[in-house]
């Protein structure tokens, strides 16, 4: 089984203080970290702090962007080794926001995924809903080129470090509402692109999140979808009650179990 993985995108919200003591408010009252994985992206310079403050409780620090080089004469970049060694688990990649405000290309974005891989932070790659239509053995895949040209070069042992967050524009930013239906389509679609590009072993083990208008009263819609395996949280994630109701949605929703499919083999003979 994939184990969930719910995460919040904090973007420019929160200074240090008020990071650490969001941290010291939820950090004994998340699940079980063996059944569900909880991480919090916030402002770069709030993440060590936000390391020492989670200690062992779990909570993974995620970091919001990085550059594609380690070192060197990049003023205001942020190193993939100074985070390593902070201690931040994740870094979030390709976000829409970096792509639309910053101008960052799938090629930036896979160098800095190949950077992330090769120093040991897992990448969450963020992908929107750009697909075309490909015919394989006469059946029609949608494949989605933006998130196979960023996994260039990623192989098949690294692949499987790989978070994707699938982050469509339709259901990004405030008012807008999440479809359940959706969000398990463009996750079921994800995981048929890589399996088509990778292996269907791979692409069972690899966990994909949704991202867009997820709030504590849709959540566990959206959690009990068999591909959604994971949510990318934005403004709702900013309160600290909100967050532990999001987090804790397995105590008062349906637990999510995949789907079991039974064949029953009918054998004739004729005698």
């Amino acid at each position: 089984m994939r184990k969930p993985f719910i995460a919040a995108n904090w973007k420019m919200h929160k200074n240090v203080q008020e990071s650490v003591e969001f941290v010291d408010a939820i950090k004994g009252k998340l699940p079980d970290p063996q059944e569900v994985e909880v991480g919090i992206a916030a402002q770069a310079f709030a993440l060590p702090s936000m390391v020492q403050a989670a200690d062992d409780s779990g909570l993974k620090i995620i970091a919001q962007n990085a550059a594609a080089e380690y070192s060197g004469a990049f003023t205001g970049e942020i190193s993939l080794r100074g985070l390593a060694d902070a201690g931040v688990s994740y870094v979030m990649l390709g976000h829409i926001e970096r792509r639309h405000l910053f101008h960052e290309d799938n090629e930036l974005v896979n160098r800095k995924v190949l950077a992330a891989l090769q120093m040991g932070v897992t990448p969450i790659i963020c992908t929107d809903e750009t697909m075309v239509q490909k015919e394989v053995n006469g059946e029609i895949h949608y494949v989605f080129q933006q998130l196979m040209s960023v996994l260039r070069g990623v192989s098949l042992d690294q692949i499987k470090n790989v978070v994707v967050s699938y982050e469509p524009s339709w259901a990004v930013g405030y008012g807008q509402h999440a479809n359940p239906v959706l969000a398990e389509e463009g996750c079921r679609q994800i995981r048929r692109t890589i399996a088509d590009n990778y292996t269907y072993e791979i692409a069972d083990k690899i966990r994909i999140l949704y991202g867009g208008s997820v709030n504590p009263d849709n959540i566990g819609m959206i959690m009990n979808k068999p591909d959604v395996d994971g949510v990318l949280i934005g403004r709702a994630s900013l309160d600290v009650d909100n967050f532990l109701r999001m987090v804790n949605y397995l105590k008062k929703g349906p637990r999510k179990i995949k789907k079991v499919f039974l064949f029953t083999v009918i054998l004739c003979y004729s005698y």
